[in-house]
């Protein structure tokens, strides 16, 4: 019975070392890039900051349409129990006010143009 009790122990003692050795490998490759060089590039925390106020964009559909001379107005993000099978919209405005609303998954491209065209 002492036999079982001390190999139980033991049993009890890996075990819990074991535990601790993955759960401080699993916070150290965390926090690993974290410590290490960062990576330099542009961060935009929103569409607002990728898109400037007042700019005019081309926008390139996936079937193959060229949209020109959009403004962005914003996002719009749909509910589940609206009865769309669609979730995020881009709210865009043409050169002569009319309103663009664009599925963010058809969109391939959007290019920044110094000024509407005239044809719009």
């Amino acid at each position: 019975m002492a036999d079982l009790v001390l190999f139980a122990g033991q049993a009890l003692v890996v075990s819990a070392c074991i535990g601790v050795l993955v759960m401080g490998l699993s916070l150290f490759f965390k926090w690993l890039p974290l410590f290490g060089p960062q990576q330099p590039g542009l961060q935009v925390l929103s569409a607002e900051a990728l898109f400037e106020e007042g700019n005019y964009y081309d926008v390139l559909i996936s079937s193959g349409q060229r949209l020109t001379a959009l403004r962005f107005e914003g996002l719009v993000k749909t509910d589940a129990e609206a009865g769309w099978s669609l979730r995020q919209f881009a709210v865009m405005r043409r050169a002569d006010g009319g309103k663009v609303i664009l599925r963010i998954d058809s969109v391939r491209v959007f290019e920044e143009v110094s000024q509407p065209s005239a044809e719009g």
